[in-house]
């Protein structure tokens, strides 16, 4: 990465380096096959290089002819596809004219399933900054198949930020179960889900996706905060009023606070983790999703106060 105030020279030579890599690693790029975590960090690296290009075109070159962009917090709001790609990327750099990224959290990868999840900060060009989810998954030459880019902070648009509370227009989706009291609300991309759970108590609450009969084979996100520190797991239905922790946890990113007798939780999950205990998610699709929650107690093995379920249907 280029310093953090670059010279003109700099500046130069980093995009002579950046287009290096992406003309030989990118277009060189043959494996097939699960990439390793360092292929798929270095695959990550090439597709951010080129958002200090400022060209779309160099960003379009890292993407599958029918790969597919999305967008959130941004001008460019929205789900892009194929040609689409590169014009949505123009418009974004009009806004955004990116010079620089870092990383606000370690990345975290996913070889099973080709993808990457990133809290990165960019530093324009003009002196601002933005704070960025990015969520890539891959082709197995490495290429983008698929690309989320949530803008968190940083500009006026509405975005679903993971911080413990619900803003007014965080989520364009949300539903409340009238059995439970459990609110659950939504935005989701072409790789992640973003959520949020509203529970009317202090203890522990669960969302449970795409069950296959009453609690069995849901895929379970369940969490509390417990003197003022969040705990989260991710579960497994294992039978019809069971469940128990996964082999391996893929939640991304968390956070969760207590406000007034009420608990928040947020939380970031692959759509699709390709593990045989999580569900696969589609956008435009339709999905039975269970709430619950516990009105005091924030241990996971205590019995639920109330639950229900809703249907819920992603963006896409």
């Amino acid at each position: 990465m280029t310093p953090a105030c670059p010279s003109r020279q700099d500046r130069k030579e980093g995009t002579m380096v950046s287009a290096f890599i992406l003309a030989v690693v990118v277009g060189g790029f043959t494996a097939l096959g699960q990439p390793t975590e360092s292929d798929l960090g270095l695959w990550a690296m090439v597709h951010w290089s080129t958002w200090s290009l400022r060209d779309p075109q160099q960003v379009l070159a890292t993407f599958e002819p029918t790969g597919a962009q999305c967008f959130m917090g941004t001008n460019t709001d929205g789900f892009y596809s194929g040609g689409d790609v590169g014009p949505a990327w123009a418009a974004f750099f009009r806004d955004f004219p990116v010079g620089d990224f870092a990383g606000n959290d370690s990345v975290r990868t996913l070889p099973e399933a080709r993808t990457v999840f990133a809290d990165l900060k960019l530093k324009l060009m003009d002196g601002r900054s933005l704070d960025v989810y990015s969520a890539l998954r891959f082709s197995e030459t490495g290429k983008v198949e698929a690309a989320d880019l949530i803008v968190y902070q940083g500009t006026s648009g509405p975005a679903p930020v993971v911080d413990g509370r619900i803003g007014a227009q965080e989520y364009r989706r949300s539903v409340r179960d009238s059995a439970s009291g459990v609110e659950f609300s939504w935005r989701n991309g072409l790789v992640v889900l973003v959520g949020a759970l509203r529970s009317p108590g202090t203890g522990w609450v669960s969302v449970g996706f795409d069950p296959v009969r009453a609690m069995q084979g849901a895929n379970y996100i369940i969490a509390a905060v417990s003197g003022g520190q969040l705990v989260i797991e991710d579960h497994f239905g294992t039978g019809a009023t069971a469940h128990r922790p996964d082999a391996k946890d893929h939640i991304f990113l968390a956070a969760g606070a207590i406000t007034g007798g009420t608990t928040v939780v947020e939380f970031i999950i692959p759509l699709d983790s390709k593990d045989p205990e999580d569900k696969p998610l589609k956008p435009k699709t339709t999905y039975t999703v269970l709430l619950a929650y516990n009105r005091t107690s924030t241990s996971f093995t205590v019995r639920h106060t109330a639950r229900g379920s809703v249907r819920i249907e992603l963006e896409g």
